[in-house]
């Protein structure tokens, strides 16, 4: 069963078209660059998923990174079905290691295998897929360490939380790195596409992508503070790193709810 807060933000996110009507995130950008609905593709359940270009150039030489999982990898599953990319999925949360880990059971047993607990939404991929897809247990972050992530106010929720969103005391501590150190790590030149749902710790991550100077191909950023502000600066801090991403030669292509989409000028 989805919980009252994933229910909210499934229909806040369906009531909104690609072109980004009604989300808050429409005063950071400039309306003109995004693409025409006709342009774009969802991918993913209607919680899970995201948006990307129709013509997105992503193939099996494509290396897509993708952190915060939790138990609704959907988008993840669609992209290496479509494209057969190399999926590095990220995420220390035991119950998204545990989800990963079951899937890929029941892929092996020939069982279906819901998608965040659904009585009517299961995964569809394959063993070939699964191969091409590792999840790694460690969080994105802005430097290497090691980090609290605090655990939702709701025992029901998954999504653990480094900037502790929703100000509460129990936690797990767990590795986290930066982009450019994951990379090194697992020898990939370059990114193609990053997704980031990560709770609050998207600043940082955003900060040391402009300056480290790795800008993804496409990059896909949940701003959790669009829908659940921690106080009245929220607004600020979201322009802010906007700002810092149209500056470093990103576009910003679409926006549904606190999501964006966003693509590197020249990029393809």
């Amino acid at each position: 069963m989805l919980s009252l807060r994933s229910v909210f933000s499934l229909l806040s996110r369906s009531s909104q078209a690609a072109t980004g009507n009604q989300s808050t995130l429409m005063s950071c950008i400039n309306p003109s660059t995004l693409y025409a609905p006709s342009a774009l593709i969802r991918l993913g359940t209607a919680y899970g998923g995201w948006i990307i270009p129709a013509d997105a150039k992503l193939s099996q030489d494509s290396v897509c990174y993708l952190a915060g999982a939790g138990e609704d990898i959907s988008f993840d599953c669609e992209l290496v079905r479509r494209f057969g990319c190399r999926m590095r999925i990220l995420d220390p949360t035991p119950r998204a290691v545990a989800h990963f880990e079951q899937l890929q059971l029941a892929v092996k047993e020939g069982r279906r295998f819901p998608i965040n607990n659904s009585d009517t939404e299961f995964y569809e991929v394959g063993p070939t897929d699964l191969e091409r897809m590792t999840l790694i247990p460690v969080g994105l972050a802005e430097q290497d360490t090691e980090l609290r992530f605090y655990l939702p106010r709701n025992p029901e929720h998954v999504s653990c939380s480094t900037a502790n969103l929703h100000n509460t005391e129990e936690y797990f501590t767990a590795q986290c790195h930066r982009l450019g150190t994951m990379m090194a790590q697992l020898g990939d030149a370059r990114v193609d596409l990053l997704k980031m749902d990560i709770e609050g710790a998207e600043y940082g991550v955003i900060r040391d992508l402009v300056r480290s100077r790795i800008l993804p191909g496409l990059l896909l950023i949940e701003f959790d503070e669009a829908h659940s502000p921690k106080d009245a600066g929220a607004g600020g801090r979201i322009k802010e790193h906007v700002e810092l991403l149209l500056r470093a030669g990103m576009r910003c292509i679409a926006v549904e709810g606190s999501n964006m989409t966003l693509e590197r000028t020249g990029a393809g």
